[in-house]
């Protein structure tokens, strides 16, 4: 049987691609999903009814029977589908889903084989030329027609009250799904089911073509409101589907060209010609891949536009840093601009406080009393402390489904209350060493779209790198908060020693050199801390990330351990040092074993071996006698001769 192209087989071919790139898209987007994997199976009958159209009217007298029982069968799955898609989108709510989905396609079996029955339903096939086929159906076809009729007002009718139950999100991908589907059913229910039933054949291949309808609203639905998260997916085809077409029409143009010009395309002159179009090819090639990312990031995937490349600048920018509110200006502002949204906060943990409440760092478009009302409970903490994810509202309704607790369910409802009362679409937790030091919130997109798989992952990311940022510009000030406080109070003590007596101004003087000394080393103890600090976080954080070798990394973090250990131990020498605190304990201690253990540890020091120093000992010639010290700290010891 040859395949007849003429205009109308061209359009239901055409209608079948678009079916299918649609149905390609979400099945390899969520294999391992059940509601990908059973909207993909709808779609495959929706092509195999379109395709049945195409052998229904290029097949001869003597086959267009079999091919017509064909094209009745596909809609009956299309309807089933559809049924069963209904008890699981956006998500399995209903009980007892295995049981109802064994009814339908029951009923669906006993419907096709009353189609395959000869006779029974479709009686013949009658070719008129130049006009569509005509099909004798028998008083059968009463089954058939209230089979689909059924099955999708039903289905109709379950998301209907499904749309006017949800809210946000699922209440926009619901009802563009139902009108894509409504507005394709019910003009395929006039041109493929009731006009074919009263001798009317001119339009019944018109009902396939407008299944275009459906996945018009569906691919909007899925670019617009995150339906079944696949617009990475979809950026993605488009950009190679537009490389395959421009490489396939130049392939094809070559051809056609040395042809005419040369007469073969093996001739010489085609492969020298060859060999200058070549670089041209790549160029075009190139600069074809590289408009087509420009265009679908600015026209159709805006939300999905050069996240890695804000991802590494800001990282960069936060190494630089640390000064605490630049640094919540940055992210605030960074995140704002980035999503396109109309309000942005922080809000920082008081541990201070018990339970934990939270004080305002930035606002950009919120109430700044409604932003503290939203974390008045502990429930907020808790619940990302545990999931480190970001808390999107529109997905609250999807939580508290999965809560089998009154009190579970009212904190979430609660939280959603508290949300919408300041228009907050997502709370996002910092997160720094397992623990949760502030919340992003951010409100709506500019744009009205929503929030996409792709944008909640770039959002993960940033607050991981924005955790360890705040949380060292956090330990930063605490210090300068310190070193401040002792400073005052330094001052303080020096004042009143000054008035007591000029016989103590040595001391005095000695205190406040003491206190300059201080002040400096805690300055430069608290930048030997924060710089490799935050260098080995960021290491730690481009390991788990998988973005930089493993051996390398580790090389740079044991180059901070050690450098961090070195600072210490000088800190806890110069605290115990001061004087007021130190607590001497005394005893009869041999001088000769403490220098014998010193001397080995101070030959093997980095900087001995860098400057090439010699360290030793020159032993006296007469016994050397027990000394009263603190065997620790043999620096404050005095001798005093024992038996």
């Amino acid at each position: 049987m040859s395949i007849l192209f003429d205009k109308i087989n061209i359009l239901l071919l055409v209608t079948a691609l678009l079916n299918l790139f649609l149905g390609f898209i979400i099945f390899f987007n969520g294999r391992n999903k059940k509601i990908n994997i059973v909207y993909t199976l709808n779609i495959v009958t929706i092509i195999s009814w379109v395709l049945g159209m195409v052998l229904y009217r290029s097949a001869p007298l003597e086959t267009s029977l079999f091919w017509c029982t064909v094209l009745y069968i596909a809609p009956t799955l299309i309807a089933s589908s559809f049924l069963y898609f209904t008890y699981i989108f956006p998500m399995k709510i209903d009980s007892n889903v295995t049981l109802k989905s064994v009814i339908i396609f029951s009923i669906n079996t006993i419907i096709i084989i009353m189609l395959a029955w000869p006779g029974l339903v479709i009686k013949a096939v009658n070719i008129n030329p130049g006009f569509e086929k005509e099909i004798i159906f028998t008083k059968f076809y009463w089954f058939y027609f209230l089979y689909i009729a059924g099955f999708f007002s039903y289905g109709f009718q379950r998301l209907f009250l499904r749309y006017l139950k949800s809210s946000g999100i699922e209440r926009l991908q619901i009802i563009y799904f139902l009108l894509g589907y409504a507005i394709a059913s019910n003009l395929a229910f006039v041109t493929n089911l009731i006009m074919p039933w009263i001798g009317y054949f001119f339009l019944n291949w018109l009902g396939q073509v407008f299944t275009v309808t459906m996945v018009g609203f569906t691919t909007y639905a899925i670019l617009r409101y995150r339906l079944m998260d696949i617009r990475i997916v979809a950026r993605k085809l488009f950009i190679y589907i537009g490389i395959a077409g421009f490489a396939y029409g130049i392939f094809y143009f070559l051809i056609w060209f040395y042809n005419h010009a040369f007469g073969s395309v093996f001739s010489s002159a085609a492969y020298v010609t060859g060999l200058v179009v070549a670089p041209f090819f790549v160029l075009a090639f190139y600069s074809l891949d590289r408009y087509l990312k420009i265009f679908a990031n600015k026209y159709l995937f805006v939300s999905l536009y050069n996240y890695q490349d804000t991802i590494s600048k800001l990282t960069d920018k936060l190494n630089y840093y640390i000064d605490l509110d630049e640094i919540i200006g940055l992210i605030v502002d960074t995140i704002k601009k980035t999503m396109q949204l109309d309000r942005a906060g922080v809000l920082l943990v008081n541990s201070q406080t018990d339970p934990i409440k939270y004080q305002i760092a930035k606002v950009i478009g919120f109430n700044r009393q409604n932003g503290i009302s939203l974390v008045q409970d502990n429930f907020l903490t808790k619940y990302l402390s545990k999931t480190q994810k970001p808390l999107v509202r529109d997905e609250l309704n999807f939580l508290v489904r999965n809560f089998k607790t009154v009190e579970e369910k009212q904190n979430f409802e609660k939280l959603y209350d508290h949300m919408k009362h300041i228009e907050a679409s997502i709370c996002l937790p910092l997160m720094s060493n397992q623990k949760l030091i502030g919340i992003v919130v951010l409100g709506s997109k500019i744009s009205g779209d929503a929030y996409s798989k792709e944008d909640l992952e770039l959002l993960n990311t940033l607050a991981n790198q924005a955790g360890i940022a705040v949380d060292n510009a956090r330990l930063y000030k605490e210090v300068q908060d310190f070193s401040q406080t002792l400073k005052q109070k330094v001052n303080e003590q020096t004042k009143e020693i000054k008035t007591q007596s000029k016989d103590i101004e040595e001391k005095n003087k000695y205190l406040q050199e003491l206190l300059n000394m201080k002040t400096d080393f805690l300055r430069v103890v608290n930048h030997q801390l924060n710089t490799p600090l935050a260098v080995m976080k960021g290491y730690f954080s481009m390991m788990e990330e998988g973005s930089y070798p493993k051996e390398k990394a580790m090389k740079s973090v044991k180059g901070g351990l050690e450098r961090i250990s070195s600072t210490v131990s000088d800190f806890w020498d110069a605290y115990e040092l001061e004087g007021e605190r130190m607590n001497m304990e005394p005893q009869k201690t041999d001088i000769t074993e403490i220098v014998n253990r010193l001397i080995p540890e101070k030959q093997k020091l980095q900087l001995a071996q860098e400057r090439n120093l010699e360290v030793s000992v020159k032993k006296p010639n007469f016994k050397i006698p027990l000394v009263w010290c603190d065997y620790k700290k043999n620096r404050s010891c005095y001798f005093q001769p024992f038996g």
